[in-house]
């Protein structure tokens, strides 16, 4: 029995080692295609490694597993060996080839695109995932925001027989190459990335309903830009290529940064928004809000005084209170309001407690059944 790794077993390196010949043969000639040094991702026990040493290029290893440093020395010592994880691990060789543990599939994508100095990927993840990352059946959030600087391609569907032990689900071979010339500059990669990020996650129905709500321009510009890049209303954000996410943005955001720095056309659109709304209303209110002391230079900071009209206060004037405050306010007829001394009988004690003779209940007629019996 071999010895155990701190790190975790099979499961938590997500050890599923490839040994079929056809995909070892594929992912062979798709470096061979590629130039320069090669940095191999979890090369475990050495069946891809062997394929790319064969190639007679610089080769490093990055390896988690120690237990497996000893004998990928010994088969490969023309091999530079890292005992490190690749998700700290420096990616700085123009060539990634690897077999990435399925659970952490993702992570380590991001790590790898974030990566600066390499050109070409050749990675073996789970079948689902090289089908979203390749935008087969609508690509995911992730797969649109590198898309304008990154090419995914999917090669061929691995299945789980080819490994050992045997996975759940199949895998497959996705290519990554980076692109001469992106579509969109890459010191507008964060801007571009919130836009995807916000169309995938916003509200509406199709790239028109969401693009509507996020307010980035008025109706008919966005009407034409989608017209430009040839996108339709209904269009979901999965179904746009690279082209068009990167026009959107590029037209979009121009119009934007436009709108921003001239600040008298987007206060000219929206007093005219404010009249139109007035004008559908009738003009019926007397009181608006945007009426202004003449006085006074609008967007000074300064609160008009007008001292000749009163302050509204929101409260409405009760008709009549003046008499019926007088009215409480009046005397009692008949009783003496210096009298110190007040009876303390039945009526006089309901009378201050506010009882009125009207208040009791009428006397009900009893029932025949209840009257007492003549006698006799």
């Amino acid at each position: 029995m071999r010895p155990h790794s701190s790190f975790g077993g099979r499961h938590e390196l997500g050890q599923n080692f490839l040994h079929s010949d056809a995909t070892l043969h594929t992912i062979a000639n798709l470096t061979r295609a590629t130039t320069g040094p090669i940095l191999e991702i979890g090369p475990g026990t050495g069946a891809v490694t062997a394929q790319l040493y064969r190639l007679g290029r610089p080769l490093t290893l990055v390896e988690l597993d120690e237990t497996r440093i000893i004998h990928l020395e010994h088969s490969f010592p023309r091999a530079q060996i890292r005992h490190a994880d690749v998700l700290t691990s420096r990616l700085d060789q123009p060539v990634i080839v690897g077999s990435l543990p399925f659970h952490l599939t993702t992570p380590i994508l991001r790590r790898i695109l974030r990566a600066k100095k390499w050109q070409n990927a050749i990675l073996l993840t789970q079948w689902e995932v090289a089908r979203k990352r390749a935008g087969v059946g609508g690509s995911t959030m992730m797969t649109a925001q590198w898309a304008p600087w990154f090419d995914f391609r999917l090669i061929e569907r691995v299945p789980a027989h080819a490994f050992t032990p045997k996975p759940s689900v199949d895998g497959g071979i996705l290519t990554i190459d980076r692109l001469t010339t992106s579509l969109v500059p890459k010191r507008h990669r964060s801007d571009y990335q919130q836009f995807v990020r916000a169309a995938f996650t916003g509200r509406g129905r199709g790239m028109k309903g969401i693009l509507t709500t996020m307010n980035l321009t008025d109706r008919a510009t966005l009407h034409s830009t989608m017209d430009r890049n040839d996108v339709r209303g209904d269009t979901l954000p999965r179904d746009l290529n690279p082209d068009q996410w990167a026009g959107l943005y590029s037209a979009l955001s121009t119009t934007a940064k436009t709108t921003t720095k001239n600040p008298s056309a987007a206060q000219k659109q929206a007093a005219q928004k404010q009249n139109r709304q007035k004008q559908e209303k009738g003009n019926t209110m007397h009181n608006d809000k945007d009426h202004k002391n003449p006085t006074i230079p609008a967007a000074t900071g300064e609160i008009p005084t007008i001292a000749e009209k009163p302050v509204i206060t929101g409260e409405l004037p009760i008709v009549g209170g003046d008499r019926a405050a007088k009215k409480l306010e009046a005397s009692i007829p008949g009783v003496d309001p210096e009298a110190k001394a007040k009876s303390h009988d039945k009526g006089h004690l309901q009378a201050e407690r506010g009882f009125m003779p009207q208040h009791a209940k009428a006397s009900q007629p009893q029932p025949r059944w209840n009257l007492p019996r003549r006698r006799g």
